[in-house]
């Protein structure tokens, strides 16, 4: 499916390895998986074909016993099997989408160092105790304004008590690229003993307090490799979300009543 060649020559008749019952074995299979186990020397791929193919036959051995005792009818098999099928032809269909992706220039990974250098040239290791709190959006204006109230953490988390409003209560050490950058935007700007309220995802707001911090910068020739995947990273995420969008459009989705998704809020507050 990926071959770039032109007019490819059709390829020779595929050698049978083994035969089980009526399925076969190819040759192509077997290949495959022993390339799966990685690099090895002659002599140890060698000793690894026979157990590899050893091993196909008991697969093909149980999954014909399977077949045969009907449990690829069973609805929670014929799903998975299904969903299986699909993962793979997804996965083919990215390869290929994303084969010419060019690789990022010296100058756009230099970029992202500069202008990132929370994570790069002024990174840090953070020590933070957090309180994950479960919460509506109408009431993080009045938790924020309890948090600058109390005067300590103690006493803010007695008040959440009160509240009637579940805590999950931790303390982490965590390097810069390990935090969400919510929070990394707001612990650069803070200073140690500091507490703040950042909202995270619906009904789930965060309370960090920055213990303290060590600085742990990463030179750019350190960062490059990683820089240079989350760009190219960047680049697949759009790719994909733009042929989502194209395959959508062209496509015949239709949704059963109650399975609709809802309709975005308007702007304006006008029906």
């Amino acid at each position: 499916l990926l071959a770039g060649c032109a007019q490819p020559a059709p390829p020779p008749p595929d050698t049978v390895a083994a035969k089980v019952g009526d399925d076969t074995i190819s040759e192509f299979e077997l290949d495959r998986a022993v390339a799966r186990l990685g690099p090895m020397s002659a002599a140890d791929a060698a000793e690894a074909r026979g157990k590899v193919l050893e091993a196909l036959i008991d697969q093909h051995l149980v999954s014909n016993a399977a077949r045969n005792a009907k449990l690829d009818k069973l609805p929670e098999v014929a799903l998975a099997m299904q969903q299986a099928q699909r993962q793979v032809l997804v996965e083919v269909y990215m390869e290929r989408l994303f084969k010419d992706l060019p690789k990022p220039s010296d100058a756009a990974i230099r970029d992202y160092y500069n202008r990132h250098p929370e994570l790069f040239a002024q990174r840090k290791l953070y020590r933070v105790h957090e309180l994950e709190l479960q919460l509506a959006a109408v009431r993080v204006a009045e938790v924020e304004a309890q948090l600058k109230q109390s005067r300590s953490l103690a006493e803010f988390t007695d008040w959440l008590g009160t509240q009637g409003i579940a805590v999950k209560s931790g303390e982490a050490v965590r390097p810069a690229e390990k935090i969400p950058a919510s929070m990394l935007a707001q612990l650069v700007r803070m200073k140690d003993g500091q507490a703040v309220v950042v909202p995270m995802d619906a009904g789930r707001v965060s309370v960090l307090q920055l213990l303290d911090s060590q600085a742990q910068p990463v030179s750019f020739e350190q960062a490059r490799d990683a820089i240079a995947q989350l760009i190219l990273g960047g680049k697949r995420k759009t790719l994909l979300e733009a042929e989502i969008h194209k395959l959508r459009g062209s496509g015949k989705i239709e949704y059963a009543s109650g399975f609709a998704p809802a309709e975005p809020a308007t702007q304006s507050g006008k029906p």
